[in-house]
């Protein structure tokens, strides 16, 4: 078959040739820059391929095409990027093998621009962080952000890198804002030092609640202990972080109070250890099982008198009476309902009172001691009387 014979048969495979709108782009920038370029057939047939960069930085969408006129679209990621710098990608086709050059020259900004915010110091910084903290936050922890200082000429990156290799990132932010002047710390305080609760013999259980004051936005944390009373009173919460507080910067730890492990009055402390290390007293004043009195505190050595129980138990109460034997009672053991007054007796014999005498003494000191055991608590009450002679 002569040459001339097979040409028809090749023109029924028409070729295609690649042409791109630009092969050497140059541009200045900083952050994320986008850009299109226009892959087209100069040939015949319909063109086909990919593009490929070698570079992290720069990114196309789509990464492959067909068609004779086709808009590519690229992606420059340089925030973590200074200097002048050169990329390439490489287009492969059906029409042929092309290489786009990328010239960058990276601009930091005078500024950084997030959320509607336009921040050109430190100050318009703080501002963004009070208000989009966790944004703020995660710009802090970006490459970005330190380009952004020494662009402006900050003077301690050696402090910020320190500062930025804290894990805790809410932390780390707030201590460079405290350090630049940009923000007070926060403290942990509470609403009120002192708090007290009348407790009734038939109470179960107790619930209160400390409130706690922020005195500033940003990270504050705290421990809390009870460092007297903590048999009997138990907190919901032993620490606390910045997220505990709602807008007002106000939070609540809870508290009871168990009266089985109490004495008539006691007072408990809970410590705050954070940036105040405050604390805060709990008292705690228990209505024991009985209240006791005499009718007088004075008594001569031939005399009467009535000693005065008032139950609090709501049921009737056994009491057991203790004295000398000159102070003289119809009986040891008494069961009592609501109240109940019991007479008694002073006989102070002729032998003591001759005692006394001999000692040039004309009184003498005695006592009557009551004792209660109520639901397994063993309540006393004494009392101190004093004895004249006629």
């Amino acid at each position: 078959m002569t040459l001339n014979k097979r040409l028809p048969f090749l023109e029924q495979f028409p070729q295609p040739k690649l042409n791109i709108s630009e092969t050497k782009i140059s541009l200045r920038g900083f952050g994320l820059i986008y850009g299109a370029i226009e892959i087209s057939n100069a040939g015949d047939g319909v063109l086909a391929g990919s593009i490929a960069s070698i570079s992290d930085f720069l990114s196309f969408s789509p990464e492959s095409f067909e068609g004779n006129k086709v808009t590519i679209e690229y992606t420059l990621d340089l925030g973590g990027i200074s200097g002048e710098i050169l990329a390439n990608a490489v287009v492969t086709s059906s029409g042929g093998e092309r290489v786009i050059d990328f010239h960058i020259i990276v601009n930091p900004p005078d500024v950084l621009e997030r959320d509607g915010y336009v921040m050109a110091d430190l100050s318009d910084f703080a501002e963004y962080a009070r208000t989009n903290t966790i944004a703020a936050r995660s710009l802090f922890a970006r490459h970005e952000f330190m380009v952004w200082l020494l662009n402006m000429n900050y003077s301690q990156l050696d402090i910020y890198e320190k500062i930025a290799a804290d894990p805790n990132k809410e932390r780390a932010l707030d201590n460079f804002l405290v350090f630049n002047g940009e923000k007070m710390k926060a403290k942990i305080l509470p609403e009120t030092r002192d708090l007290s609760h009348s407790i009734s013999i038939t109470d179960t259980a107790i619930t209160g609640s400390i409130v706690l004051r922020k005195t500033t936005w940003g990270f504050a944390e705290c421990s809390l202990e009870v460092i007297q009373g903590e048999k009997w009173l138990k907190l919901s919460k032993s620490k606390l972080v910045s997220s505990d507080f709602d807008d007002e910067n106000l939070t609540q730890i809870h508290y009871i109070i168990m009266p089985e492990y109490l004495s008539e009055r006691e007072t408990a402390i809970v410590t705050i250890d954070g940036e105040g290390n405050e604390k805060v007293h709990i008292r705690a004043s228990f209505a024991p099982a009985f209240s006791a009195r005499l009718d007088k505190q004075s008594f001569f050595f031939d005399d009467k008198g009535k000693l005065i129980i008032e139950n609090n138990t709501g049921h009737d109460l056994l009491i057991d009476i203790n004295c000398e034997n000159y102070v003289k009672f119809a009986a040891r053991r008494y069961h009592i309902g609501k109240m109940a007054e019991i007479d008694f007796e002073i006989k102070f014999g002729s032998f003591k009172q001759a005692s006394l005498s001999f000692k040039k003494q004309m009184y003498a000191e005695t006592f009557i001691h009551v004792v209660a055991i109520d639901a397994g608590k063993t309540y006393g009450k004494r009392m101190e009387l004093t004895l004249w002679g006629g």
